[in-house]
């Protein structure tokens, strides 16, 4: 399963998720603001979609496959 992290007027999210409904992908979409506010029910998913954002310099979307 893929999980997206996406914000809303994001281009490049908006994107990745059309290219992944044009190949039938299937994929979770998280709102980004679950790694700027850690809640209470975060889990393994987000801890691993934070790291990935800092790799990527905090630019989104953020692709974790699990």
């Amino acid at each position: 399963m893929k999980y997206i992290y996406t914000a809303p007027d994001c281009p490049k999210c908006e994107s990745l998720k059309e290219s992944y409904k044009m190949q039938s992908i299937e994929f979770v979409e998280r709102d980004a603001e679950r790694l700027k506010n850690p809640a209470h029910d975060r889990d393994d998913i987000d801890i691993e979609a934070f790291v990935q954002l800092s790799m990527q310099n905090m630019v989104l979307p953020v692709e974790i496959d699990k």
